[in-house]
């Protein structure tokens, strides 16, 4: 990671958790115990903050934290990198249905079918039936100069439901269909987590997105997602730079 990258994505760190100190400070330690009583004869009064205050963080994480690293981090290899970007293109209607249908059979837990992308794609692209019709998708992440081919990436936290898992895998191979009828070679798609509360793939068993995904095609879990978009060791740095805002708080 280049050392102006560093410091960018530093001060993204840094201007997310000032964002978040009003919001923490808006609550006072009595309020706290008269809201939760009993829960003070095992948490802390900041444990008890940073419980309360959980959902709307993870929420300005997933909004506002992640896709920030993540477009700084992926500049400091690329220059085609676009958060929210449109991808628009011609399908005919017999890929459309074989998308939904495919995607429709996923959702269902009693359906024989199981996500394989291939498999998947080489029932998709050879359709040719019906007329060309118009289709689009953004993705939370591109980045058009990626080696190989453009990146399509739906950066989502690491337990998604399932509509936002099955929408996901909907959205990542109407833009592999949109590529292929535009004969642009070497798209890729991929459902990037952003951590791994599993620690492992091995272990990573959130039912949803087995349920939809191909893992081992279509799925990038935290340290691997990093390290696609910013180079072998960005994980590691981002860790590192973690750890210095920490130290850095506390002096």
């Amino acid at each position: 990671m280049k050392a102006e990258t560093r410091q960018r994505i530093k001060e993204v760190m840094q201007a997310w958790v000032a964002a978040q100190a009003p919001k923490l400070e808006a609550i006072t330690a009595e309020e706290l115990w008269q809201q939760y009583p009993f829960h003070h004869l095992i948490f802390q009064t900041d444990e008890l903050m940073g419980a309360r205050f959980e959902r709307r963080i993870v929420t300005s994480m997933g909004r506002e934290l992640y896709p920030r690293i993540a477009v700084a981090l992926a500049h400091d290899r690329f220059q085609e990198v676009a958060l929210e970007h449109p991808i628009e293109g011609l399908v005919n209607e017999a890929a459309c249905n074989a998308i939904e249908q495919i995607v429709t059979d996923l959702r269902e837990a009693r359906n024989p079918r199981k996500p394989n992308r291939n498999e998947e794609l080489n029932e998709i692209l050879p359709l040719t039936g019906g007329e060309m019709v118009q289709r689009s998708v953004i993705a939370d992440l591109y980045i058009g100069d990626f080696p190989g081919g453009p990146l399509f990436v739906e950066l989502k936290t690491p337990r998604p439901n399932l509509d936002i898992a099955a929408e996901s895998k909907k959205k990542m191979l109407y833009f592999l269909a949109i590529q292929d009828r535009k004969e642009i070679e070497g798209a890729q798609a991929f459902l990037g987590l952003t951590y791994n509360p599993f620690i492992t793939r091995g272990d990573y068993n959130h039912p949803f997105t087995r349920r939809v995904m191909d893992m081992e095609e279509e799925v990038l879990i935290g340290s691997e997602f990093w390290d696609y978009i910013g180079g072998a060791g960005a994980y590691d740095e981002l860790l590192e730079l973690i750890t210095e805002i920490r130290q850095e708080q506390q002096q």
